[in-house]
Parts: structure tokens; C-alpha cells; sequence
């Protein structure tokens, strides 16, 4: 990536990318969320928020709704691939996803299955998540090598879009949607002089609301606005 930097512009790019880069290979999964829950960390962190004193006892409840999704991402690529791909194991893996559960991370059992699923960040490597997460990353960053010669500010955006996938379940999921709707319209910017600055305005309005109505209503304008000259 610093091969396609501009050194001029103080190596802007790089550092948009290294940060935004490590905020995503940070993602959150099943086994990310366990390992947060058993942390002692977050066991005193709740004590002190509740003050509690010394020979109190603080339980903490946690409330869990895993997909099908999220539980085939936590299994090695095959294996996920098979629940999602093959209706009856689909079907069957969904009937147990169709509640939510209260979990007891401060008794024994609760925190016991907890600390099993963090275990799993053994093999997170082996993942479907994993996998899917590398590729996407890998894409991302090609798209923006690729621009950033000649469309560097448009790059920037790009490489700033990422702040869209955030979180777990399904605040994941609109986000990755509204990324990927981004993605899709650079083709588009990329002949405008102003596409950088439009970029902005879109992930700014996918922030703004994640259920993606923003959004909707900010492409349809930009597909019949005129263009503002075109980028040589």
C-alpha cells in the first residue's frame, strides 16, 4: 500500500488503511463475543459499575440469539458451508436459533460454555468467517491500490467506508449490506470529479441510519443527478 501512497500528501492513505485495517481483522464472531463475556476484566468492570461491595455477589445474565448464520461462520469453512448450504442441516440448526437464551456467565454452567466457545479462537483461522472476512479485506484493499494512482481521494473513501462493518448478528449484516451497496457505486464515481466527496455524503448517510432508508434515497437522487464534470 505505501508503494501506492503519495508521499506529498503526507502518506494520508496509509494510514486511513493501517487503522481502518486493524478495526476490521478485529471483527466480532460467536468466539470473539465469548472471549469478551469471561474476561475478568469485564467481571470487575461490572462490580464497579454496580458498587458493589466486597461480600456481595454480582451475577450477570447475558442474552444470546445466535442464526444459523453466525453459528455456521464459527465452524471450519467445510463444515459451515454444509449447514448453509443443505436445507435439511439448515432447517434442523434453525430450530434451536429460534429464541433467544438467557445465559449465566457468572455460575458455573454459563460461564463453563462460554469459556468453551472462546476456546474455539484456536482454530478461528479455519473458519467461514475467517475466510469470508480475508477475502473481503483482500478485495478491498485491491480496490483500493488500484485507485489510489489516479483517484487518490476517492481511494481515501474507500478506505474509510469500512467504518460501516461494525458489530454482531444482524447490526453486522445491514452494515456489510450498506458497505457492499457503497462498493457498488464506485464504478460510477470514479468518472466524476466529485465522486470522492459523494462517497463521503453516502457513508455518511448509511451512518446515519443503518436500516439503509438513507442511503436508498441518497443513490436513487445521485443515479439522476448530472454529473459535475468527469475525472481525466
Amino acid at each position: 500500500m505505501a508503494r501506492s501512497d503519495d508521499g506529498a500528501r503526507g502518506f494520508q492513505l496509509s494510514g486511513v488503511v493501517a487503522r481502518q485495517l486493524a478495526l476490521w481483522m478485529s471483527y466480532e464472531d460467536t468466539i470473539r463475543v465469548a472471549d469478551l463475556k469471561t474476561r475478568s476484566s469485564r467481571f470487575d468492570r461490572a462490580r464497579k459499575e454496580v458498587r458493589a461491595k466486597p461480600d456481595q455477589i454480582v451475577y450477570l445474565t447475558e442474552f444470546m440469539h445466535p442464526r444459523v448464520r453466525e453459528i455456521a461462520d464459527s465452524l471450519p469453512a467445510p463444515l459451515g458451508h454444509m449447514v448453509l448450504d443443505t436445507p435439511w442441516i439448515n432447517k434442523f440448526v434453525g430450530r434451536f436459533c429460534r429464541k433467544g437464551r438467557y445465559i449465566h456467565s457468572t455460575k458455573l454452567g454459563g460461564f463453563f460454555l462460554l469459556k468453551s466457545l472462546s476456546a474455539l479462537r484456536r482454530i478461528r483461522r479455519s473458519t467461514l468467517r475467517y475466510q469470508e472476512e480475508q477475502a473481503r479485506i483482500e478485495r478491498w484493499l485491491a480496490r483500493i491500490e488500484d485507485l489510489a494512482g489516479s483517484h487518490y481521494d476517492l481511494a481515501l473513501e474507500i478506505g474509510r467506508c469500512q467504518n460501516l462493518v461494525k458489530g454482531y448478528g444482524d447490526t453486522h449484516a445491514r452494515g456489510l449490506g450498506n458497505f457492499n451497496r457503497l462498493m457498488g457505486a464506485v464504478d460510477m464515481l470514479k468518472s466524476r470529479a466529485d465522486g470522492a466527496a459523494l462517497l463521503a455524503e453516502l457513508r455518511a448517510a448509511a451512518l446515519a441510519d443503518d436500516q439503509g432508508q438513507a442511503l436508498t434515497e441518497k443513490l436513487a437522487g445521485l443515479s439522476r443527478s448530472p454529473e459535475k464534470g468527469r475525472k481525466t
